[in-house]
């Protein structure tokens, strides 16, 4: 019975956790004289930054972003007034007016809904490495437990693995897995255990 209520629970926080971007937001930055406005924010996969051009002649153009995002580079004038970015990846953004440069800037984070930022450590008790991967990942767990899940997915939460690991050294052959962002959670006892990595 307590193993069933386990089971239970465990589905339902994969399925939070793999909720990539089933809530999307338009997130609406105001074009002016110097300032984009917010100058920062946060957001999550899958939502839109939409640009509104209020005075003067200026661009949005991407300065950095996360590996597999698309840059762009949008004149904001009276007869552009708007453009659209659909975020694709987790990381962070920076981006300038390409005329006015340093004096006006903006930047934001992203975040996949459900699931945290964390890094390639998880409570000290998850390795993975090497992060990025492009043959085999390796997992490495402080310690086996028959009673642990593994589930890995990608950024639409389509699941890639489910199993029970094999023992605390694991290797998971990933160089046919299309390129981008993955996320894993590892159930045990009491706990879930999240984290991610890039196959490049």
């Amino acid at each position: 019975m307590m193993k069933t209520i386990l089971q239970k629970a465990a589905l339902l926080i994969t399925g939070v956790s793999f909720a990539a971007i089933t809530h999307a937001t338009v997130i609406t930055v105001t074009v002016t004289n110097f300032s984009f406005s917010p100058a920062s924010f946060t957001a999550n996969v899958g939502d839109t930054v939409m640009w509104m051009w209020s005075a003067g002649t200026h661009t949005t153009t991407s300065l950095t972003v996360p590996a597999g995002a698309a840059t762009w580079n949008n004149p904001m004038t009276s007869s552009s007034p708007m453009f659209n970015y659909v975020i694709t990846q987790p990381g962070s953004y920076t981006y300038w007016c390409a005329i006015h440069k340093t004096a006006m800037e903006g930047s934001f984070t992203v975040s996949v809904a459900g699931v945290p930022n964390i890094s390639n450590v998880v409570s000290d008790y998850v390795t993975v490495f090497p992060n990025p991967v492009s043959g085999v990942l390796n997992m490495h767990l402080k310690a086996g437990s028959d009673n642990e899940e593994l589930i890995i997915a990608d950024m639409q939460g389509r699941e890639m693995i489910r199993q029970n690991p094999a023992s605390t050294d694991n290797a998971f052959n990933v160089s046919t897995w299309p390129k981008g962002i993955y996320f894993y959670s590892l159930k045990r006892k009491e706990q879930t255990l999240n984290g991610k990595f890039e196959v490049q």
